[in-house]
């Protein structure tokens, strides 16, 4: 597990290293940046982490636990930072086992945390096939993958038959991840405790798209920082087609891939690439920046 890792931290640098070496100096429009514009990008993924913390903490609120809402947003920043560091982003459901300082039980937290996932990426996936549609990209299949891989984890959690004929089917890698963090034991009741989630979809949906809103606007920021100019709307398109390579669980957050990615829709629009490399990584940057507090919450567990 430890070489795996180890080669998927090597493949994201690797991949990132190469995309930098064929743009050559393009990174010296680094030094061009308006760090005034590209704060208030940090900002708004701030404003981001706040919406995420209060859902999975209005969850909580309805499952009848009250959490200190300060514990709750810090153990949501420990999980963002986990998810910077890890495949798929896999890392930020360990913001269940921060919340157990919070007073919460893994099993409950673990379904507040999961289950609003899923009817992110199904958002994801709507708003990546909208910006295939209207910005003229031929591949409709993009979008149509975080679509169904949001159905799944919505069917996972709110699915009625009984959890333990589910956890059955979860992904060996999945368990192993859980195992190792103390946590395969709690998949069952996770399963049942999602199950009350579901009453609560229509909120969810509406904290969904108000996070739109906020890491839309960060990412017109980063671009209005680095010169990468486009229609308002186009950014708010963008972000759910280029963030959805984040979860390619190929390297630690889709580095290099992402990166990539971007570099090679945003020439596909008009953009120079060494412009379009730095808008990538100023995005990838100011998510970090904006998470990283959240190494406090693993230094008090």
């Amino acid at each position: 597990m430890k070489k795996l890792r180890a080669l998927q931290y090597i493949a994201g640098v690797a991949i990132l290293l190469i995309l930098l070496q064929r743009i050559g100096g393009g990174l010296k429009a680094l030094e061009r940046v308006s760090l005034a514009l590209f704060f208030l990008s940090v900002l708004m993924y701030d404003m981001l982490n706040v919406i995420l913390a209060y859902r999975v903490h209005y969850l909580l609120k309805k499952m009848g636990y009250n959490p200190n809402f300060s514990c709750t947003f810090l153990s949501n920043l420990g999980g963002m930072v986990a998810g910077d560091v890890t495949p798929g982003r896999s890392g930020y459901v360990l913001m269940a086992k921060l919340l157990e300082r919070c007073g919460v039980p893994i099993s409950d937290s673990m379904a507040a945390v999961i289950a609003p996932q899923g009817i992110d990426f199904v958002v994801k996936g709507v708003g990546a096939s909208l910006a295939i549609a209207l910005l003229g990209f031929s591949n409709p299949w993009a979008g149509a993958i975080v679509v169904a891989i949001g159905g799944v984890i919505l069917t996972f959690m709110w699915y009625e038959k009984p959890a333990e004929v589910v956890s059955k089917i979860l992904p060996s890698f999945l368990l192993s991840f859980f195992k190792r963090f103390g946590m395969s034991d709690v998949i069952s009741k996770t399963l049942k405790s999602g199950i009350v989630t579901r009453k609560y979809a229509l909120q969810i949906l509406i904290l969904c798209l108000s996070g739109w809103i906020f890491v839309g606007l960060q990412w017109y920021f980063v671009g209005m920082s680095c010169g990468v100019i486009f229609p308002i709307y186009v950014y708010f398109l963008l972000q759910p087609l280029l963030s959805a390579l984040m979860f390619i669980p190929i390297t630690p957050a889709g580095l290099g891939i992402m990166e990539s990615g971007s570099v090679i829709v945003l020439y596909a629009l008009g953009i120079p690439p060494e412009k379009a490399a730095v808008f990538a990584i100023l995005i990838r940057i100011s998510c970090v920046l904006a998470d990283l507090p959240g190494v406090f919450a693993w230094l008090r567990k």
